[in-house]
């Protein structure tokens, strides 16, 4: 869970909790009943975006990592392929099989 979502969390839970100990206090300023259960919906729901959130990060973590994986192969699969073409054919060749390199 991001910071700044804890904290906004953790400041709105002690408000819900504090106006509900002093619920007498808390409508004679004029916060409503329903302003709180308002609030403590959207509390839960911050929550629940936020584990998806976090749930969907590790995910694209983790394919970030495959994804690397397989770009490393790939790359050893290509010098395999190259230095085979360079071994066999001179520079001037190189360009017919898509290796740009000069020397």
């Amino acid at each position: 869970m991001y910071q700044i979502f804890k904290d906004q969390l953790e400041k709105s839970k002690l408000i819900i909790t504090g106006i509900k100990r002093n619920a007498r206090m808390g409508r004679e300023a004029g916060v409503a009943e329903n302003a709180l259960l308002k609030m403590e919906d959207d509390c839960k729901r911050l929550e629940a975006l936020s584990a998806e959130l976090d749930k969907m990060q590790e995910e694209a973590k983790k394919k970030s990592e495959e994804a690397h994986r397989a770009m490393e192969q790939l790359k050893k699969d290509t010098l395999v392929v190259k230095k085979a073409i360079k071994a066999k054919y001179d520079s001037t060749w190189w360009c017919k099989f898509g290796i740009p390199d000069k020397r």
